[in-house]
């Protein structure tokens, strides 16, 4: 029995690539202003063990954008101004699978780990939908920005088999947990928070 279910055991690794719907919980607009979700990219490593024909563990070296958008109009002028941050992020996710041979349900649930490496700020005005102009400016980090983040991550999607592998389309939400300002600096508490849609090529290699 023991050999029987070590011989089920497979790893398999592959990339994953899409966007995401990203916005700060809990942040508070500029006077005026009312709040806007952004779009940002979804890049990653994937590697997963699978223990059986369900149950597996998969991780992940992704690159992940987050952040938070506003907007305000005047008459014929609109304005609108975005934040956007860049994360290396680490998941760590339980996998379960249940299907056919060829094609699966997958779901996911698990902790991530993630580092804020940089990000911009983007400030825009159109008048009359004619003209447009654009500012963009690197972001700096202050004393009190918290660059680390923890949250849980739960999604669901679908494989199917490819050749030696499978292509995975996938839907997930990133929920943070930790401050994106440190605990002691007497700001309002805000938390990163995004929803992410991605297709992935994973590849049997065992």
């Amino acid at each position: 029995m023991l050999v029987s279910a070590y011989a089920e055991v497979g790893v398999s690794v592959g990339a994953k690539a899409g966007f995401d719907v990203a916005f700060i919980r809990k942040y508070p607009s500029p006077y005026t202003y009312s709040k806007r979700a952004i779009l940002g990219s979804d890049i990653s490593a994937v590697l997963r063990i699978d223990f059986n024909k369900f149950i597996g563990l998969q991780t992940e070296l992704e690159f992940i954008q987050k952040g938070q958008g506003w907007k305000n109009s005047n008459d014929s002028a609109k304005f609108s101004a975005k934040k956007v941050l860049n994360y290396v992020q680490f998941p760590i996710l339980a996998v379960a699978r249940v299907g056919s041979q060829k094609v699966k349900a997958v779901f996911f649930l698990g902790p991530y780990l993630a580092y804020q490496t940089g990000g911009y700020l983007q400030e825009s005005v159109s008048v009359d939908k004619q003209s447009k102009n654009s500012i963009t400016s690197k972001y700096l980090f202050s004393p009190t920005d918290n660059r680390f983040d923890v949250g849980m991550i739960i999604g669901a999607g679908t494989n199917i088999k490819v050749g030696k592998g499978w292509i995975e389309v996938a839907a997930r939400q990133d929920i943070g947990m930790m401050p994106l300002v440190k605990l002691k600096s007497g700001l309002p508490k805000t938390y990163n928070c995004n929803f992410n849609l991605s297709i992935a090529y994973l590849y049997t290699i065992k």
